[in-house]
């Protein structure tokens, strides 16, 4: 049984959403992560295309989504965010994000963030942590620019979709600082922002957030779930991943943190022994001298 989306789970989901309070934080900024959006979503990465209508017009309904620049004017200090602010990010750069999200995101006039594993464009496949997965198609790079020019924003996923924390150090600085160089050369314009693949408790370490810094990005995402608040963490923000089964009732109840006490993975007794084990494993790796991929 697939445990990421048995019936319990989505019971237990459903009664969290109806039994936790919700947490609302002045002026802070809750940022949704998805992955594909296609009609025919059948895992816990798609949504479709009306589940997605669904999410969108709950956020026009009294939520305000705001770009990148919106959220680097507030890190920085230079204007705050509106009250109820999110913001929208995609992960991995699949190209039915061209074909079913954009037009969705252009009609409600929202903006958005898509984080593309920069050896993927143009490319049929499945990432590194997928092999379960049939192949898929990644966005191109006309696509890419044409969703820029819309007003979606393209940041770096890496190159290979590779935990960082699974890699020899230099390695990792070859993920984060690359990638940014081939999709700022294709884009014909600097790539600011990076979120680390997979992102969660044990697939980065302080050293890794340091790479980011200086290979000049100016915002980092992780999969940690959460609201982000003043001053924030800007190379650590925090996200919550967004599942096909959220109804509109699930998807507010997101939004209003009621899972934000619940959820499992941001506990210690979740993070710590999963970092102690990445620890552990890059130093076996490192022991051994071998590559990763």
């Amino acid at each position: 049984m697939n445990l990421r989306q048995s019936p319990l789970r989505i019971f237990l989901r459903r009664l969290v959403a109806h039994c936790s309070p919700p947490h609302f934080v002045q002026g802070g900024l809750r940022v949704l992560v998805y992955h594909r959006v296609r009609p025919d979503a059948d895992d816990p990465r798609s949504v479709t295309p009306q589940r997605f209508r669904e999410h969108l017009s709950v956020l026009r309904d009294g939520w305000r989504v705001v770009s990148l620049d919106e959220v680097l004017a507030a890190v920085q200090g230079k204007q705050p965010l509106p009250e109820r602010a999110v913001l929208i990010n995609f992960d991995d750069g699949y190209a039915d994000l061209y074909d079913y999200a954009m037009p969705l995101l252009q009609e409600f006039q929202f903006p958005a963030v898509v984080f593309m594993l920069a050896r993927y464009v143009g490319r049929v496949g499945r990432t590194y942590s997928e092999a379960n997965y049939p192949e898929a198609p990644f966005l191109s790079a006309v696509q890419l620019r044409e969703m820029q020019q819309v007003g979606i924003e393209i940041g770096s996923h890496g190159l290979w979709h590779v935990p960082l924390s699974h890699l020899p150090l230099e390695e990792a600085e070859k993920e984060v600082r690359l990638s940014k160089e081939i999709l700022s050369d294709l884009l014909g314009t600097p790539v600011r922002s990076f979120s680390y693949p997979w992102g969660r408790a044990g697939d980065f370490f302080p050293e890794h957030v340091r790479m980011v810094r200086r290979a000049g990005y100016q915002l980092a995402f992780t999969m940690l779930h959460g609201v982000n608040r003043a001053p924030f963490d800007r190379f650590q923000m925090r996200r919550c991943h967004v599942y096909p089964w959220d109804d509109p009732k699930l998807f507010a109840a997101i939004l209003k943190g009621r899972f934000d006490r619940w959820c499992l993975k941001n506990s210690p007794l979740w993070r710590r022994p999963k970092t102690w084990w990445q620890r552990l494993k890059k130093f076996l790796m490192k022991d051994g001298g071998g590559r990763r991929y």
